[in-house]
């Protein structure tokens, strides 16, 4: 039967208290099983519920109506099966006996005209083909070859059973599923957008669903092999400074209220700072002798406490000597196109253009305010996002443009702060958003860095591209937002150490191509907080910091300051390595971070200075563990590094 599948959008996550056992499986934010862990290893084991049409005729689409239950391990969601018919979708999954559990009710809230529900595995046919697949049926076990070329039917295999095991034909990969009892299983080969795989669809429940009708599944699925051990060999070159690196820095922009902002701020070694500038509240009426008249922003001020909270933390990051950025997301309603009656967060609204010097007279306003009244004055300006619209959308031109316009305003108010070129999101080809700035001369006179956020990722070519751009313009290049997943929020996707450790990922990567001179990780407060706050009975807040706050602080407190990048390789994808050195010969600071992303394995790093190197790890189970002193022979330093762990070795003092 040739189906169409819909997904369900459900959460899923461990059940766990902080600090977490260690992970075994992980879900995506519409609670899809993206993969697992075995011996440090991880694979892509793809698992979600699914609803095909009797005909295949139809594809409904996941409604994200997520919610997190209070016991942290209960999700629940929506599917969408054609318009006006919908399912509720309850999903639990916890860690038990070595295997990690799902439970499923798919409960319909009209009848439902479809061919039944399913909960498919997906596993990657690279690993597995030459493999086979067995089903422990009630008259025993039945296997069949997973298939290595394209199979004649859809489904090559059925059966009904309640265990399957899928052994692949490389490191002894071996995956289980224990059902809670005898379901229908069918294995495909199939080849879509995400490559190609073998599907196990394992039936819940066959045929239409009745309205108040709940199919239902437990299912507990283990991954075992032998992981990729193979060994790394790193070099470094002391004598090769491919750029300067001002430092590790972060957001300081939304929850900024929160104690987790100050703890970050005492607690890190912040080189670099961002702020927002709620320009929407500072004059939301559109007030003729606003930028002279204090009485009116100190109303503002007291009507919008927020205002003074966002120019103290400038001031904070002024007086440590943090350089840093304010940036404006919402501009006030009557500076719009399309004007509301209150302020409102949208995307892709434009500024009108017989307001644009109405507009830059509140933003010159704002700053001469925060200089007068607190002593802060922001080193760079930027509009957030602009490039794509959050919350003001310019085109390439209007971004010029504005840069003029700002540029000539900031001077002549006798302001220092400058404008930051982009503050574009993400990394994929959005350089282009700011050339037509870039090659106007009267412009650049204005600009003093160039800025753009890392969500998403990209290639190496990607990141290069703005490397190399920012070099062209000889301006240092600022990585304004680091950030992984910008949608990670929902459902606290953000909250783990796998999460934590493609942040290290993406910190390396960025060095290693990009090239940038300091970044600012999204953020340093409890916005994707990497600090968990308790309030006691008495009302004070214990502050304890995850994993992902000490895999960052190898970042801020162990990278030496204004050092030099040093050219480093690797012939082994899995571990990265940076290093960093700063000061004068014969009292030269080395850094270098080792960044393991898989199973444990033996590392040998070469070119290395004769000294003794402190060295500092984390990983799943350990925080900013501070190791015996290492140090090399000959130059070559060799050591074994535990599975997915941040290895940091320094001559930095304690």
């Amino acid at each position: 039967m040739k189906a169409t599948f819909v997904v369900a959008s459900a959460v899923i996550v461990m059940a766990s208290a902080w600090p977490a056992a260690a992970e075994s499986a992980f879900f995506d934010r519409s609670g899809r099983l993206i993969s697992l862990v075995y011996s440090g290893d991880e694979l892509t084991v793809r698992g979600r519920v699914q609803i095909p049409s009797p005909d295949g005729s139809r594809m409904g689409e996941p409604v994200a109506a997520t919610t997190r239950g209070a016991d942290r391990t209960s999700y629940q969601g929506v599917i969408t099966t054609e318009p006006g018919k919908t399912a509720r979708v309850r999903q639990t999954a916890i860690e038990e006996g070595g295997r990690i559990w799902i439970s499923v009710d798919v409960t319909a809230d009209v009848d439902l005209d479809v061919a039944g529900v399913y909960y498919t595995i997906d596993v990657p046919r690279t690993e597995f083909a030459g493999g086979q697949a067995t089903v422990q049926t009630a008259a025993g076990a039945r296997t069949a070859a997973l298939p290595p070329l394209k199979p004649a039917e859809r489904d090559f295999f059925r059966a009904e059973g309640s265990a399957l095991l899928l052994a692949g034909a490389v490191r002894n990969l071996m995956l289980s599923a224990t059902l809670d009892g005898p379901h229908s299983i069918a294995l495909a080969d199939r080849w879509d957008r995400t490559g190609r795989t073998y599907a196990a669809m394992i039936q819940i429940r066959p045929g239409p669903l009745a309205a108040g009708q709940t199919a239902s599944i437990k299912l507990g699925l283990a991954l075992t092999g032998e992981p990729d051990r193979t060994p790394a060999n790193l070099k470094v070159d002391t004598a090769t400074k491919r750029y300067s690196f001002q430092g590790v820095g972060g957001n300081y922009c939304f929850n900024i209220e929160s104690p987790v902002a100050q703890y970050t701020l005492n607690n890190l070694k912040v080189a670099w700072g961002r702020t927002e500038m709620s320009l929407s509240y500072w004059e939301p009426d559109e007030h003729a002798a606003a930028p002279a008249d204090i009485d009116y922003f100190k109303q503002r001020e007291q009507a919008y406490p927020r205002l003074r909270l966002e120019m103290q933390m400038g001031k904070q990051l002024q007086d440590k000597g943090i350089p840093f950025v304010a940036s404006v997301w919402a501009i006030p309603e009557w500076a719009y196109t399309d004007p509301g009656p209150a302020p409102r967060r949208a995307n892709r609204r434009h500024i009108a253009p017989d307001k644009m010097e109405e507009l830059v007279n509140s933003i010159v306003s704002y700053l001469r305010y925060a200089r007068q009244q607190y002593g802060a004055e922001p080193d760079l300006f930027s509009f957030n996002e602009a490039n794509i619209g959050v919350d003001v959308l310019l085109t390439p031109e209007e971004h010029r443009d504005m840069i003029k316009r700002l540029g000539a305003a900031f001077e002549e108010a006798g302001l220092k702060t400058r404008l930051l070129l982009g503050d574009a999101t993400g990394p994929r080809n959005t350089h282009e958003f700011v050339l037509a700035a870039a090659q106007d001369p009267e412009a650049m006179k204005y600009v003093k860095a160039v800025g753009f956020h890392s969500w998403g990722g990209g290639t190496p070519e990607q990141y290069k591209a703005w490397g190399d751009l920012a070099e062209w313009l000889q301006l240092p290049l600022l990585v304004t937002e680091l950030g992984v997943d910008a949608q990670a929020y929902q459902g606290g996707m953000y909250d783990s150490f796998r999460y934590g450790m493609s942040e290290v990922r993406m910190y390396q990567e960025l060095l290693l191509y990009a090239r940038p001179q300091a970044t600012e990780q999204w953020e340093f407060t409890a916005d994707y907080g990497m600090v968990h706050t308790a309030r006691r009975a008495d009302g004070s807040v214990d502050l304890v910091p995850t994993s992902r706050f000490w895999l960052v602080k190898h970042f801020t407190d162990l990278t030496p300051h204004n050092s030099d990048v040093l050219a480093t390789a690797s012939d082994n994808d899995k571990v990265l390595l940076t290093a960093f050195a700063q000061g004068p010969a014969g009292r030269r600071i080395y850094t270098l971070h080792v960044a393991n992303m898989a199973a444990a394995r033996q590392v040998a790093i070469e070119g290395m200075p004769d000294a003794e190197f402190r060295a500092v790890r984390t990983g799943e189970n350990e925080n900013f563990l501070e190791l015996p002193a290492m140090r090399p022979q000959g130059g070559v330093l060799r050591f074994e590094i535990p599975a997915r762990s941040l290895l940091t070795l320094t001559t930095m003092p304690r």
